[in-house]
């Protein structure tokens, strides 16, 4: 069974690859497609975007098909939009495509998960979420540098080739080893209202910002490295790796949270957010050398994913107790708002940095988490519900 959540593991290890291939590759995408830095970096807004709105839309629609066939044809399209994106010689082309991407691409994580647990038995879950998520982090530790240096190494179409093979070599393996499983179980009665209601919303917001904050620097992190460190092209993946250490991290930590301390968790992990948005700025402003900004940048990476990663256990546990019979329509929504929070940082970063420039992306994500901290305090008060009215916590 291990080796089938293996595979299950390729689909969002390739998508989350694809959404962020090119993040290491802005300046020389710029200046080919003849446009400005903080318009590249819009690309991921429009993707993410695109996901946001797409995931629960499709994933109505698509509720009647049997979830292997649908992940295959899933992956298929999403290989179609990457190999449309290497193959585009002018911004607008090359935006579409993403938004394409985008949209084909948003129930990737939702409908691998799906299949994931019914795979195994249902004190296994927890395992096999775990198994399938674990390719989200596994992107940004190995699919996206290595995306990085490639098309550092051949031209940035090359990157966006790399995404496409991954995502057909991801549909290939599940059409050969994933068994049919059948139709998506429909929603109950009641479930969007379940999965809304307080402290849910407040749960959903905090994932929101928390993604808002950390994209207002990290959708330019190519260029961002390249002012620390010195890094430019392919070198510039070496730094991204520590994106997947510290959310590798990050997952094994917030799974022991969740258990232990539950919403008491989310205020000290969003400081964490708010400090290391706050030190790319601080860096920027030192005058450092490459060394020094080497070790800041890691440092900065590793913990900033960490927090960001680490929020995801515990706030889909709280979810999954809140909502109920609803947990899946919650998890769906999780995911809206996380697109939604990468598009809203990548449209923040852009507009900072026209006004003034890339040393305050950093500043612009810290007051965003700032701001989220109102939230995270308001969330102790509902810890009473999810430790000891568990059964009222899951009523719909």
């Amino acid at each position: 069974m291990l080796g089938k959540l293996l595979v299950l593991m390729l689909a969002p290890f390739a998508f989350g690859t694809g959404a962020y291939v090119f993040a290491g590759l802005l300046d020389p995408m710029a200046v080919d497609l003849g446009v400005s830095v903080p318009l590249v970096g819009q690309l991921q807004s429009a993707f993410a975007i695109a996901a946001a709105v797409g995931g629960p839309v499709l994933a109505l629609l698509t509720n009647r098909y049997d979830r292997r066939a649908l992940l295959i044809v899933i992956l298929l399209g999403l290989a179609t939009a990457n190999a449309a994106s290497a193959l585009a010689t002018i911004f607008p082309t090359l935006l579409v495509a993403r938004v394409a991407a985008g949209l084909v691409g948003a129930l990737t994580l939702p409908v691998a998960l799906a299949i994931g647990v019914t795979l195994v038995a249902p004190e296994k879950r927890p395992v096999a979420i775990a198994t399938v998520f674990s390719g989200t982090a596994l992107a940004f530790l190995i699919g996206i540098p290595l995306g990085s240096f490639v098309g550092g190494a051949f031209g940035w179409p090359a990157s966006f080739w790399l995404a496409a093979a991954l995502a057909a070599f991801a549909a290939l393996a599940v059409a050969v080893a994933i068994p049919t499983i059948g139709q998506l179980p429909a929603p109950p009665e009641g479930a969007l209202q379940a999965a809304t209601r307080p402290p849910a919303i407040g749960l959903l917001t905090v994932t929101f910002m928390s993604f808002f904050a950390t994209f207002t620097s990290v959708a330019f992190i190519g260029p961002l490295i390249t002012a620390l460190t010195a890094l430019q092209g392919g070198d510039v993946g070496l730094m991204q790796l520590f994106v997947g250490v510290g959310g590798l991290l990050g997952l094994a930590l917030g799974a022991r949270l969740a258990g232990g301390f539950g919403l008491r968790t989310l205020t000290p992990l969003m400081i964490v957010v708010l400090v290391t948005q706050l030190l790319f700025t601080v860096g920027l402003l030192q005058s450092l050398t490459p060394a020094a900004g080497m070790i800041l940048t890691a440092l900065i990476i590793t913990g900033g994913a960490g927090a960001v990663f680490g929020l995801s256990p515990i706030i889909q546990a709280a979810l999954a107790e809140i909502a109920g019979p609803a947990a899946t329509v919650a998890f769906a929504l999780n995911g809206s708002v996380v697109f939604l929070g990468q598009g809203f940082g990548a449209l923040l970063g852009g507009w900072v940095i026209a006004e003034s420039s890339l040393t305050w992306t950093g500043a612009g994500g810290a007051l965003v988490a700032l701001a989220s901290l109102l939230v995270t305090q308001r969330l102790r008060s509902f810890q009473f519900v999810l430790r000891r009215q568990p059964t009222q916590a899951t009523t719909t």
